[in-house]
């Protein structure tokens, strides 16, 4: 039976260690046969686990397969302490990582159960960032959460809601024409020709819809340049 020979902290990152809901109290077991545990508090309490003890083989086969997930988690919840990410995301940096299907999948259940992994959370704090700060078209916000691995259902319910009661269309419209009034003044010397094309062009980049576009463009060409709007 391999012997502990050390029982020491693990080296801490206290913006992961928050993330996981450790709290700093990770140790780390070493045997006299070289391996070196990753175990919480709650294992060394319950195998009274101390330098000098002995470890039945069995044991320490399972306290290195709890190693492999306790490392597995500590990746999981670095990625997510630098910005959050779907779920999508998550497993294909761990699969980077050569982390195993069975553990990526034990890692994610146990990070969603716990409320560190949403989709839902990052889909509404996605939308509401892109209407705050960069206005854009529903096509946009749902191709972009799309790439991110983001369900259908749970995209559309993220948009209704950060849309209200209000049509889709209704308020696209709105923001399309806030984008449009922002850029109207550096457009100014442009032929009319030239900023209906540069506007479009904006437009459909920030992926409104073009049914969209052109009732802002007609809306804009009917106004004189004299008396457009735009941000101070």
């Amino acid at each position: 039976m391999p012997l502990i020979t050390d029982v020491r902290a693990a080296g801490r990152n206290r913006a992961s260690d928050r993330a996981a809901g450790w709290g700093g109290e990770l140790r780390v077991v070493v045997l006299d046969d070289g391996r070196a545990l990753l175990v919480d508090a709650e294992q060394i309490a319950r195998h009274r686990l101390a330098p000098g003890e002995s470890v039945e083989a069995e044991l320490a086969d399972r306290l290195e397969a709890y190693d492999r997930y306790l490392r597995a988690r500590a990746a999981a919840t670095r990625l997510l302490a630098v910005r959050p990410r779907t779920v999508a995301e998550l497993r294909l940096r761990l699969r980077r990582d050569q982390i195993g299907e069975e553990l990526v999948a034990a890692v994610i259940h146990d990070l969603t159960v716990a409320g560190y992994l949403d989709d839902l959370a990052f889909a509404r704090a996605w939308v509401g960032g892109r209407a705050s700060s960069r206005l854009c078209g529903v096509q946009r916000l749902r191709r972009e959460l799309h790439e991110k691995g983001v369900a259908s259902a749970v995209v559309e319910q993220a948009i209704q809601e950060a849309y209200g009661e209000e049509d889709l269309p209704v308020v696209e419209e709105r923001y399309a024409r806030a984008v449009v009034e922002r850029r109207l003044r550096a457009y100014g010397g442009l032929s009319a020709d030239v900023r209906r094309r540069r506007l479009a062009g904006l437009l459909e980049r920030r992926g409104f819809s073009a049914g969209t576009i052109v009732r802002v463009l007609r809306s804009v060409d009917r106004a004189p340049v004299s008396e457009q709007p735009f941000d101070e």
